[in-house]
């Protein structure tokens, strides 16, 4: 094979493999500006709201066997059993708490709320123990419909979140359903 030949061939052959390799260079390059250009446009949605610590879509009113006794997280069901037609929610790993309930009544009352306002505990399980934190109040109509959106200080090792609509003097009325939990913070 002449010389002429033999550097032609080759030549041709680098060239096509350096086309190869440019084209995987370019390929990755847009990879990996596309990966960066999602992680870019993921950040301020994450800083802004930090994900969601627990939502739910339903809660259920503190029952005959539960009132005036401490649960678990230590705090005391209501002097009478609730009801609750509807109630939905999310605690934001920040702390940022939307519940909205609709129809939190006693039934043996003539199915009204007697109480003019609600409040939110979150109760988290801590290394320590369970911490337990409350909005301020928020008014509540006769017919048991409140919305309520605050923030409050969450303890940064918040496991197993609970919520709980609550009175004036923290006995609960209504807790989120827990087969509705997102997770732990």
């Amino acid at each position: 094979m002449p010389f002429q030949v033999f550097v032609l061939l080759v030549g041709t052959a680098l060239e096509k493999e350096i086309g190869n390799m440019i084209a995987i260079s370019r390929l990755f390059a847009a990879g990996v500006g596309t990966l960066a250009l999602l992680g870019a446009g993921s950040a301020p949605a994450l800083a802004n709201d930090g994900g969601s610590l627990i939502q739910f879509d339903s809660m259920m009113g503190v029952t005959a066997d539960q009132t005036k006794v401490a649960n678990d997280r230590g705090i005391n069901g209501g002097g009478l059993p609730w009801v609750i037609s509807e109630g939905t929610g999310e605690v934001g790993r920040d702390g940022s708490i939307e519940v909205r309930v609709r129809g939190l009544v006693i039934p043996s009352l003539g199915n009204i709320n007697p109480v003019k306002t609600f409040g939110v505990t979150v109760s988290c399980l801590t290394h320590g123990g369970v911490v337990n934190v409350t909005t301020g109040q928020f008014p509540a109509s006769r017919s048991g419909d409140s919305d309520i959106e605050a923030q409050v200080q969450l303890p940064m090792d918040c496991q197993s979140p609970e919520v709980f609509m609550v009175s004036p003097n923290g006995a609960w009325f209504a807790k989120a359903n827990s087969g509705d939990q997102e997770g732990d913070r």
